[in-house]
C-alpha cells in the first residue's frame, strides 16, 4: 500500500519537475504549443501564472490526497485481525486508488483521452548526469521503508 501512494507521489512530482523545467513566456495566462509530424504537441513554454495554478489545483490537491490515504489506509489494514481481512483490504485500497483512472476511462470522451495522450510536455535535456538522478528512485524506497518503520513502531 505504501509503495503505490508512493508511486502516486512520485508521479505527481516528475509531473511538477517537468512543468517547472518548462520555459516561462511572457505575461498573462499563456502556454505555447506546437504540432509535431507525428500528430503530437508538445507544450513548449507556460506562464508563471499557468505553473501557480496547476500547482494550486492539481498537484497540491493529488499529493494532499495521496497523503490522506496512505495514513487512513494504514490506519485500516494494522486495525485488520485475520491475513484474509488484510488481503480483501489490500485489494479494496488498491481499487481506491485506481479509481481516478477508472472513472477517466469511462466517464471521458474518447477524443479528448486521445487529445491527452497525444500532448506531452518538451522535455528539458539539459539535466546533467548526477548520482542523485539515479538513485532518487531508490529514495522513494527507502521513504516508504521509513514510514512503515515509523508507523509500526
Amino acid at each position: 500500500w505504501t509503495l503505490g501512494i508512493a508511486g502516486e507521489i512520485k508521479g505527481s512530482t516528475q509531473q511538477l519537475e517537468k512543468l517547472l523545467r518548462l520555459q516561462a513566456t511572457r505575461r498573462g495566462f499563456a502556454v505555447n504549443c506546437q504540432e509535431t509530424e507525428d500528430g503530437t504537441v508538445q507544450i513548449t513554454h507556460a506562464s508563471g501564472l499557468v505553473k501557480g495554478m496547476v500547482v494550486v489545483f492539481i498537484t497540491l490537491p493529488r499529493v494532499a490526497a495521496a497523503v490522506v490515504l496512505l495514513w487512513l489506509g494504514c490506519r485500516w489494514l494494522s486495525a485488520t485481525e485475520s491475513f484474509t481481512d488484510v488481503v480483501l483490504n489490500c485489494l479494496a485500497l488498491g481499487f481506491i486508488l485506481d479509481l481516478n483512472s477508472l472513472l477517466y476511462r469511462t466517464v471521458m470522451p474518447r477524443r479528448n483521452i486521445v487529445d491527452a495522450q497525444n500532448t506531452y510536455v518538451v522535455k528539458n535535456l539539459r539535466m546533467p548526469p548526477s548520482y542523485f538522478h539515479y538513485s532518487r528512485d531508490l529514495i522513494w524506497l527507502a521513504l516508504a521503508v521509513a514510514w512503515v518503520s515509523l508507523y509500526v513502531f
